[in-house]
């Protein structure tokens, strides 16, 4: 996965004394990214969804199809340096291509596993799994949340005990993305008791084959086509050479992933929503109501001017937080205000748009309420907008809210 240099982190970390001037443009390489993109979802994405009847589910086997032909542009590993396989982009750069990918009808997300592994695994562990990760030929997901434990990780109870050469776990995870077609999972598990969840917390590696999970398919309001399930451990016997990283050590490595997530996410959500106001802006200019154009009633373009200047600003904190990820930098805060922000404005551009349209806004063929459901959801994942504000009050105050 060598198809796109490694460039803009030195030239950000360069630029941080504050000499430098603020360039708001894409570059003719970002802009290539975005191309790609958009030809990637017209020729490979969207025949495959076309597929699949409104609210069923992505098969693991279409899945793959979409992903293998994703993963030249970076898309299933694209910060990952290129030694271990991936296409070295910059986070700036990889978000801008899971924004052009969220205007298809299909909102995948980011590829977590990859990462991780990328990030904890030792060369053994990366050689192991990184290649069936970046090729395509594994679907993979982080399982994190449980029924009583969402944002705060503390309330963890999934357990991993040490039984000779393998570690038994036992629990369950809910709301887990691709849990039910999955082929590998990261799983966050509570590996030290005494030191309960806040510090004794393990990131293990799953392999359905080698330690098969039991799932249940989940109904939600949005981003109905991918599988969303709660997942089962009853005794699950795991190889301790899967431990990523040192044991108890999960927790740390959780909270330095979320601020990539949050920013990302939030930059999907404004590409989706994007795709919504693009379709309210082609059918006003062409509804004609009262001998005119809609385009040409000011309530309309009023709407419309709000939702461009919410996207725009959405996509400028989201970009912002990314860039600080390129600079090495740790962004809680920027990334909880990136994430809230877009992943709202997203909700409120999509109804916008559907009220400009109309009851042919409301229909499914539009795509635009499917767009909305999306955006809904993507407010909850990665974090409530309520925790976000509290992470944003925690880092202005320095005083926490979390008990």
């Amino acid at each position: 996965m060598r198809g796109w240099p490694r460039s803009g982190r030195n030239e950000r970390r360069r630029s941080w004394d504050g000499s430098a001037s603020v360039d708001f443009a894409l570059s003719a390489r970002q802009r290539a990214i975005q191309e790609r993109a958009a030809e990637a979802l017209a020729r490979s994405v969207e025949p495959v969804a076309a597929t699949v009847s409104h609210g069923d589910k992505l098969t693991a086997a279409q899945l793959r199809t979409i992903y293998k032909a994703l993963a030249p542009l970076g898309y299933l590993g694209g910060t990952l340096p290129e030694d271990d396989g991936g296409a070295g982009m910059a986070y700036v750069d990889y978000g801008l291509l899971l924004e052009a990918l969220a205007h298809g009808s299909v909102v995948l997300g980011e590829a977590v596993p990859p990462r991780t592994i990328c990030a904890l695994g030792t060369a053994e562990q990366k050689a192991r799994w990184l290649p069936r990760l970046l090729s395509g030929d594994w679907i993979s997901t982080a399982a994190i949340t449980e029924p009583q434990a969402g944002s705060d990780i503390r309330a963890l109870r999934t357990t991993a005990v040490s039984e000779g050469p393998h570690l038994r776990v036992t629990g369950r995870k809910k709301w887990i993305k691709l849990g039910g077609v999955s082929d590998l999972i990261t799983l966050l598990v509570v590996s030290d008791p005494e030191r309960g969840a806040g510090g004794g917390t393990t990131r293990l590696v799953l392999e359905r084959a080698v330690s098969p999970w039991e799932s249940e398919e989940l109904d939600s309001v949005g981003l109905r086509n991918l599988s969303y399930a709660e997942l089962r451990f009853e005794d699950v016997k795991v190889p301790r050479e899967n431990v990523l990283g040192s044991p108890g050590a999960g927790t740390e490595a959780f909270y330095r992933g979320i601020e990539a997530s949050r920013a990302l996410v939030g930059l999907q959500a404004a590409g989706l929503a994007r795709a919504a106001l693009a379709a309210a802006v082609a059918y006003v200019r062409e509804r004609v109501a009262f001998g005119r154009p809609l385009a040409k009633f000011q309530a309309i373009q009023t709407t419309l001017a709000d939702a461009e200047s919410e996207l725009d600003a959405a996509r400028l904190l989201c970009l912002r937080a990314l860039w600080l990820l390129d600079c090495e930098r740790r962004c809680p805060k920027e990334a909880a205000m990136a994430k809230v922000f877009a992943t709202e404005a997203a909700v409120r551009v999509c109804a916008a748009a559907m009220e400009c349209m109309g009851a042919h806004g409301l229909s499914e063929a539009a795509g635009v309420e499917r767009r909305w459901r999306d955006a809904r959801m993507l407010t909850v994942i990665d974090g409530t907008s309520g925790i976000q504000r509290l992470i944003v009050g925690r880092e202005m105050l320095g005083a926490s809210a979390f008990v």
